[in-house]
């Protein structure tokens, strides 16, 4: 029986390694994310999508650090943007506005398939 014993290996003692597509996506939208923060209007509009794609594939690729990090600045990037509240209105107001208010639900529903992604074990 110690013959056996020592030539088992246990599997659970193993490291994930994260793969290089998941760590590309996610330093490419933690820096979205950060160029979303600073520019005012276009970067709710047109970066935040962007980040919020590349942050997914990255928790979805097992790299949780920089997929919580990015998770975090866009919530607050969406919190405090006054642009980000105006479109959220925009459809009632402005007829030809659809496409503005697409992308801020966009944003919101995205946000949420990252905590999704953040919270579900790693493979």
């Amino acid at each position: 029986m110690s013959e056996t014993s020592a030539e088992t290996v246990d599997v659970s003692s193993k490291a994930f390694e994260v793969p290089g597509y998941a760590k590309a996506c996610g330093i490419l939208s933690l820096i979205a994310a950060i160029i979303s923060f600073l520019v005012p209007v276009a970067g709710v509009l047109f970066i935040v999508p962007i980040a919020i794609i590349l942050g997914a594939i990255a928790l979805y690729g097992g790299y949780k650090g920089v997929g919580i990090a990015t998770i975090v600045i866009v919530a607050v990037n969406l919190t405090v943007s006054p642009t980000f509240w105006a479109n959220i209105g925009a459809g009632a107001q402005f007829s030809h506005a659809s496409s503005n208010r697409f992308l801020t639900y966009f944003d919101i529903i995205g946000v949420v398939v990252m905590i999704f992604l953040a919270a579900r074990k790693t493979r």
